[in-house]
């Protein structure tokens, strides 16, 4: 279904809900973004038109706030040490058109990205939310340099449940270039701000893994536990998943501690050729459980991803 708001016509927001069960999955339209719930407990929300802080670090296309099985944020929007981090983003410093900078999408500077169609379906255990999304950039912002096909797909299993990422990018004009940060992290891509009282400890399928100020080495996933205690049998957690061998010059994960993000680095800080003719695509997945995850059954559900 495509909600009319977002339609060329620009007509108003529809309220989208199944009749049903109390655990029916619907689409709830929310003022500015779209809130997928799950009887009456939220799971993700998606940005659906610009927000920004006093003006500043404008922005749309995230999704925030992402949620717990008990309905509990589990994302962070604005955060005081870095206002333009927001929820699960998937962005670049760097946009070059012929060779000239013309935004950093992730200080959201010199950019608007501005909604253009959202449609959404649901089912009993899995809903799928599609957007088309134009980048815009120029003295007034409305010059469209990259389209944004996106497809959110839901699975609800009995003790977690799944986010999947599609994400095309394509060129609208020629000689589009984009690239992470311009240091030795090389930071950019789909990331995501969690958030934690305390600190965040990261396990990968060979143990734990220790955060640099470069990127590490850790596979294609990492389990992000906010506020550790081993001495707890049940952790709740994210786990974060992406296909190294499909991603242009991937660099490894970016892991913080506390007061940043968690990002699967590509393609540093070397911009790529985006060209219209051949769109990038890339996927990421986001796995959010109750209780406890092994790691064998978390291996499980990446090599199925990967397929």
């Amino acid at each position: 279904m495509i909600h009319p708001k977002y339609s060329l016509f620009g007509a108003l927001a529809l309220l989208i809900c199944l009749p049903g069960l109390s655990q029916q999955l619907h689409f709830k339209g929310e003022g500015d973004r779209l809130t997928l719930y799950e009887g009456e407990l939220p799971r993700f929300s998606y940005q659906t038109e610009t927000r920004s802080e006093n003006g500043q670090f404008p922005r749309a296309n995230y999704i925030h706030p992402l949620y717990g099985f008990n309905g509990n944020a589990l994302s962070e929007d604005f955060p005081e040490d870095h206002l333009h981090h927001r929820g699960v983003f998937w962005t670049w410093h760097q946009l070059f058109i012929k060779g000239k900078r013309v935004a950093d999408p992730w200080l959201c500077e010199g950019i608007q990205w501005k909604t253009d169609t959202v449609s959404t379906e649901t089912d009993k255990n899995s809903a799928t939310l599609k957007t088309v999304v134009y980048w815009l950039t120029g003295k007034e912002k409305n010059t469209a340099v990259i389209k944004e096909n996106t497809l959110i797909s839901y699975s609800r299993k009995d003790d977690h449940y799944i986010m999947d990422f599609d994400i095309t990018l394509t060129a609208l004009v020629d000689d589009v270039e984009i690239g992470g940060s311009e240091d030795e992290k090389g930071y950019g891509g789909f990331s995501a701000r969690l958030k934690t009282s305390g600190t965040i400890t990261f396990f990968s399928e060979k143990g734990e893994v220790i955060p640099k100020n470069n990127p590490v080495k850790a596979g294609g996933w990492v389990h992000a536990i906010p506020d550790y205690d081993p001495d707890k049998k049940q952790q709740t957690g994210i786990v974060i998943m992406c296909d190294p061998r499909k991603l242009p010059s991937f660099r490894g994960w970016i892991l913080r501690r506390s007061q940043s993000m968690q990002n699967a680095a590509f393609p540093g800080r070397e911009p790529i050729a985006v060209p219209k003719e051949k769109p990038l695509k890339f996927r990421n997945r986001l796995v959010v459980y109750r209780d406890t995850l092994t790691v064998a059954k978390i291996q499980g559900i990446y090599n199925d991803f990967i397929k």
